[in-house]
Formats: structure tokens, sequence, C-alpha cells
């Protein structure tokens, strides 16, 4: 296959059937929690390598003389896009790598169609499909890891992918993970950092007292908060990605070395950032809390990378000492065959299906039904059921719109409200609301909010709700705080202008047909808790969360029209 036969009638249409995926790739490395920033620069590391690795000193000058393509594109690439949005010029610009990286695959050589490829092409490209059919970003993002190293072979062959799978398996850590899943991660990461760091602040003396994020050091006014960001996920993800460059790119290729390090980044990373943590507080009890979230943040953050790095490179040393092998060479990969007699027919084969496949999934990947009012939840009542609505103090309004952008970031929408209602006799209820439409996979089991918490569950089952029709049950959670080690009671339910469960299994197969349809039919989701009070059955606790739901619901599905 020629280069630009494999550039036009392979990467492009593939390149296009990722549009929409690439999209979200990039919109969620530039994310506010800046989880994903390394993967900025993975695409030009792997150019790098393929440069240092793939050519000898002869081929490079001689693929420089001609390698005036991948420029050539971008300049065309942005003044074509020069009205549209950021977010696609960057996407063209990282498209232009792709005929680069297949150049110093190939050298500019032709070779043969390997059909073998076909199966590792298509599987991936069948949960591609399935990604767009759903409206799942994530999906399709994962396809990558299958799509990409199927796609060299495809072009240039098993030869030219012998040694660089490594290579093309670096998509692995641009790709971010679903929202629940990095959610859940991060706050297990949060957790323990924020522990780990309190602990050893005061066992040297810090005096440090927590509050959920929040860390009071001893003889300061103001509390040191713990942000998302700085809950060590960040961190992780970005020392799991060095680690696997250091292992397979640099040293040795002993298979024991490159396990250890990649086993060994995971606690690198979280210990050092429970050691940031630790000094900051410090850092506070010393300078004070205004010192420690400035200046004295940005030097522990070095710190915390000049450790964890040290430490990973001489453990490599140590491994390498007793793993004994052959070393990484940087010497040219094997020559490309040349082709005496391609196979044109399965090479035109392959084009056209690919082409026939890019034009449905870029509508299944950009067609979405519209999206109703961004406001629904906001025009709740404020009184319900003989429950008042409480504001927030003005501190901890200010901490929630600090916090709102992650919000919005994990259940896909900012058409939610967090609230809390009083009676007059003083009970109770933390009220969360959602509305959706075709966000509907974003919405999640009550259960993941509830572990993100900090709280530890102790009953998760389902209760019926006759009020609601024959029948329909409620999701009803029983936890135990970490902080107050008060019990909770919360009642749960997933609903539409005609519908309502609280099993999140109802609720995605009652979403999932018409999402396919391009039909996704709006609805909410309620979660209700309440404190269990010392001496008080969880069936008081329970009539109260229920109370309020039958008050509510009514004026839910009346926003729904």
């Amino acid at each position: 296959m020629k280069f630009f036969t494999a550039c036009f009638g392979v990467l492009l249409p593939l390149w296009l059937a990722y549009l929409a995926t690439g999209l979200w790739i990039i919109e969620r490395w530039d994310s506010a929690t800046g989880y994903y920033q390394h993967g900025w620069l993975l695409p030009l590391v792997g150019l790098g390598l393929l440069w240092q690795t793939g050519t000898d000193t002869a081929e490079r000058r001689r693929v420089a003389a001609s390698w005036c393509l991948a420029p050539a594109a971008a300049a065309i690439g942005l003044g074509v896009v020069l009205a549209l949005s950021l977010q696609l010029q960057v996407y063209l610009v990282l498209g232009t790598l792709l005929p680069a990286a297949l150049w110093l695959f190939t050298c500019g050589r032709r070779v043969q169609v390997d059909r073998r490829a076909l199966w590792l092409l298509v599987p991936g490209l069948l949960v591609h499909v399935a990604g767009a059919l759903l409206t799942i970003d994530s999906l399709s993002a994962t396809s990558l890891v299958i799509v990409l190293p199927a796609t060299f072979w495809l072009i240039a062959g098993p030869d030219a992918m012998r040694g660089r799978v490594p290579l093309l398996l670096l998509v692995m850590f641009a790709i971010p993970m679903p929202m629940y899943v990095e959610g859940r991660i991060g706050f297990v990461l949060k957790e323990f950092a924020v522990t780990g760091g309190a602990g050893l602040a005061n066992l040297l003396g810090a005096g440090v007292t927590r509050n959920g994020s929040d860390l009071l050091v001893a003889g300061q006014e103001r509390t040191l908060y713990v942000a998302e960001a700085c809950g060590g996920l960040r961190s992780l993800l970005a020392m799991v990605t060095l680690g696997y460059c250091v292992a397979f790119f640099l040293g040795g290729r002993q298979w024991l070395r490159r396990g250890v390090l990649l086993l060994a980044t995971v606690p690198f990373a979280v210990l050092a950032n429970v050691v940031r943590i630790g000094l900051l507080c410090l850092m506070a009890s010393w300078f004070g809390v205004d010192f420690a979230e400035g200046t004295g943040h940005t030097l522990a953050n070095v710190l915390e990378w000049v450790a964890a790095v040290g430490a990973l490179l001489l453990l490599d040393r140590l491994v390498s000492r007793f793993a004994r092998g052959p070393a990484a060479s940087s010497a040219s990969a094997p020559e490309v065959p040349v082709a005496t007699a391609e196979r044109t027919a399965a090479g035109v084969t392959v084009v056209v299906a690919l082409w026939l496949l890019t034009v449905p999934v870029l509508w299944l990947s950009f067609y979405r039904p519209a999206v109703s009012g961004g406001d629904r939840a906001a025009q709740l009542p404020t009184t319900v059921a003989g429950y008042n609505h409480v504001p927030r103090s003005t501190v901890a309004e200010q901490r929630f719109q600090n916090a709102l952008p992650r919000y919005v970031e994990l259940l896909g929408t900012d058409d939610f409200v967090w609230r809390e209602y009083r009676d007059a006799v003083g009970s109770r209820v933390h009220v969360v609301a959602l509305f959706h439409d075709t966000n509907w996979k974003s919405v999640h089991p009550p259960r993941i909010c509830i572990e993100g918490s900090n709280m530890a569950i102790e009953v998760d089952d389902l209760v019926p709700a006759s009020w609601l029709g024959e029948g329909v049950m409620l999701s009803r959670i029983v936890a135990r705080s970490n902080v107050d080690n008060w019990q909770y009671l919360t009642l749960s339910v997933f609903g539409t202008g005609d519908w309502a469960s609280g099993d999140y299994n109802d609720f995605f197969w009652h979403h999932l047909p018409g999402a396919l349809l391009r039909q996704s039919q709006s609805g909410f989701l309620f979660r209700v808790e309440t404190p269990v009070t010392p001496g008080e059955s969880l069936e008081v606790a329970a009539t109260r969360c229920e109370r309020f739901l039958e008050g509510v619901l009514p004026a839910a599905r009346g926003l729904l029209q």
C-alpha cells in the first residue's frame, strides 16, 4: 500500500470516525482537575521515540529531506478552521502526527496490506460503534487501545510492528477514565492522602485536626483545604505514564525490571503525595496558611516530583543489577519489505469499507437529540411537604461554587441542586436533584456518591413505594459517616414524566432503547438523605424521606413538560 493511499484510504476515514471522540479526549485533557494534562506530551513523545528507534542515520536524513507533509498539513488545517473552535484546531494539528508516524513506520516504502490485522481492527471498531450508538465517549475512546496498533499493523505490516507495540500502547495513558471510575479512585486516593498527610504532620508536632477536606493546624485561624486536584490522582496518572516510559524506552529490556518499575510507580506516587500534604501542614504551622497555599504549595509540588522521580530512577538502577538481559537498543527497526505484488483487491476492499463506516459513525457521534433547558433543578420549590429550604452560609456557598466545575464534570450536567431542607421541629433532609436528557449515562448509582461522601454503606436494598404505583421500588441505603459516626438513611428514585424506579438497572434498560434510536427521554434523579438521630428507628427516618419525595416529585415531573 502506498504512503498516500494509506493516509487517505485508511488514516483519514479513521481520523474522521474518531473526530467526536478526539474532541472529547482533548476536552478532558483540559478539565478543571488537570488529571490528564500529561496527555498533551504523549503524541510528541511517541514521535520522538519513533524517530530515535525507527530509523538509522542515513534513513533519518532521507526522511528529514522529504518530511514536509506534517507542517504543510498543519498549516492547511489551521487555515481551514481558523474560524472554528480551538479544540477542533488542536485536534486537526494532532491528526497530522498520524501520517508523520506512518512515514517513520514505513520510511515511505510500499508495503502489503496485512489482512490479519483485521482480526484486531474489526473488534476495536465495533467497540467504537457501540460507544457511538450509546453516546458513551469513554467507551469509544477506550477502543483506540485496540484500533491504533491494529491500524498500523494493517498498513505497515508485521515487520514494521516488531518492537514498536509499546510505543503505540502509549495511547492508554492519554485516554481518560469514565467519570464514575475517576471519581471513585480520586476519592479513595484523597482520603488516604489527607489522612496520611495529617498523621505524618502530627507525628512531627503540627497539631492537625481534620474535618473532611479541611485541615486545621494548631495556632492557625484558617484551615488548609485539600482540593480535588491535590488528592493524588493527577500525580498518580502522570507517574504511571512516566514509569511506563522509563520501563520500556530506557535501560534494559528485562521483563523483571519492567514489571518492578511499573508496580513501583503507584506506591511512589501515593506516598509522595502523603508526604507533600504533611509538608504543607508543617509549612502552615511554621509560616502560616497563606504561605502554605502559595509559595509553599509550589515548593511542595516540586519536591514531590523530584523525590518520586529520583526514587524511580534509583530503583531502576538497583533492579537492573539483578535482572540481567538484553539492553534496550536504539538501532533501527527491521527493514520493511518492498512488496512485489501488492494485494490490490484487499487494499481497495479495506479502504471502501472504512469510508462506508465513517459516515454513519460521524452521524452517530455528533447527532444528539435537542437538550431541554438547563435550569429545571433550580426551579424546584423551596417549600416541600412542610420542609423549607435552608440557604448555605457565605463560606459554604463559596466553597460550593469553587467545587462546582468538578461537580458538573462528574455529573455530566449543570442542571442539579444540592440543598438542605428543615421542618418546623428542626428535622432535616439533604436533597440532591438532577435532571438529565441525552446525558442520562452520566447518572450513576446513588451508592457511588454516598461512598464518595466518606461514608461506609451498611445496607443497600430496595423498598416498596406504593404511592408511586404498583410494584415501584425505591433505593434505600443506610450508611455511617466516617467523620461524625452518625448513621444516615437515603432514599433515591429515578424518574421520567410517566415512569419511576429506584433500581439503577431498571433506569439503564429503560433509557437504552431510546438512546439507540437517538430518542433519549428526559428524566431526573432524586436522592433524599436524613440523619438517623440517637434512639430513632430507621422507619421513622425513612418516613421523612418518603414524605419529601412524595411532595416534590409532582413538581419535578411538571418541569419535564
